[in-house]
């Protein structure tokens, strides 16, 4: 990429940090990978056509009812700080309906930390303590993964068989990883966080009332 490219998408980022939008964090990307806009269809193409890999992918985290009716998918990553801000509302959304079952996409798009974070996150699940660990991960700003290893042990892990199983299972973390960015790339997301439940996709930060009704519009 060179200087003019970079040039314009530090404009055109600082643009949306003024302006206040959605809070949807850009990252950056080669040019030629760039994913295209998609309309509202293609999106429900795209989402029909996934189905199985968007909620039923057997590495991906799950919390809430595990046969709840209504599933809501997130993509985030431990450093976007719009994911930080908006997940006690994904947890709020889950304590108040019983009937929801959330997909935990681990999409670490912000790099070394946040896949190293991610990778931990989802060895975590060995151990069943995924909802801890995920939750002391998002109230933390991360910058080294010495801190990663401390939290999963504040978290009640036992962080040598995290090591361990990060090691042992990293193949499988890795394809789950992988399934998530193949999603991302399909369904043109640019960054962190997003939403999907149902046909509907919602890329940014939405309000508590604003994932309820993407909720409610996928019952």
């Amino acid at each position: 990429m060179g200087t003019v490219e970079r040039i314009a998408i530090f404009i055109a980022l600082l643009a949306f940090v003024v302006a206040g939008g959605s809070g949807f964090l850009y990252f950056e990307q080669q040019k030629n990978n760039q994913p295209a806009e998609l309309s509202q269809q293609q999106v429900r193409t795209a989402l029909a056509a996934h189905q199985a890999d968007l909620t039923r992918y057997a590495g991906d985290p799950v919390l809430g009812n595990l046969d709840g009716a209504v599933t809501l998918v997130g993509f985030f990553d431990y450093n976007c700080t719009y994911c930080k801000a908006v997940h006690p509302d994904v947890m709020r959304l889950l304590e108040s309906d019983p009937t929801l079952r959330y997909v935990a996409k681990e999409f670490p798009v912000l790099g070394p930390v946040s896949t190293f974070a991610s990778q931990a996150a989802l060895a975590s699940q060995k151990q069943n303590g995924y909802k801890a660990f995920n939750l002391a991960l998002m109230k933390t700003r991360l910058a080294k993964k010495e801190q990663v290893l401390l939290i999963a042990k504040a978290s009640g892990l036992d962080v040598d068989r995290l090591k361990s199983d990060m090691d042992t299972y990293k193949d499988e973390i890795n394809a789950t990883l992988d399934n998530t960015f193949a999603l991302a790339k399909v369904l043109a997301l640019k960054g962190t966080p997003a939403f999907i439940a149902g046909d509907r996709l919602v890329a940014g930060t939405p309000t508590l009332g604003g994932l309820k009704k993407l909720v409610d519009l996928a019952r």
